[in-house]
């Protein structure tokens, strides 16, 4: 089954992503419009899962990706696609670690990690929370 995403730059729509799920896969192919001035990486993030697809290049007069991500990488669910500039971070949080609180993020540990800040010894995730 093909689903339909918008890409957005900012708070901008610049294009769409169709995503086909094919076996163990999800094939994504995108196309937008942009001004080309700035290097673009599209990120796609699904629940709290966040992956980097890679850079869109100049293809058949607009800027385009075609790629494939395993389904495991990602998850299923509602996804949405953004373009950052490729040279912008990943958005990171600091999560401190409480023993005797209980720990909302423990299955993201994998992607996850360990850090100090203020004393506070915690994870830093990356990608949206």
């Amino acid at each position: 089954m093909m689903e339909h995403f918008y890409v957005y730059f900012g708070n901008e729509k610049v294009g769409g992503v169709q995503v086909v799920r094919q076996g163990l896969y999800y094939r994504f192919v995108c196309r937008c419009k942009l001004a080309g001035d700035v290097l673009c990486r599209l990120q796609v993030t699904c629940g709290d899962k966040c992956e980097n697809l890679g850079i869109v290049v100049p293809m058949e007069g607009t800027f385009g990706l075609e790629t494939k991500l395993p389904v495991k990488r990602l998850g299923e669910g509602n996804m949405e696609f953004l373009l950052l500039p490729k040279h912008e971070k990943k958005a990171e949080r600091f999560i401190p670690i409480c023993p005797e609180e209980p720990f909302a993020y423990i299955a993201r540990l994998k992607e996850a990690y360990l850090s100090r800040k203020d004393g506070q010894v915690g994870i830093v995730l990356n990608g949206k929370i």
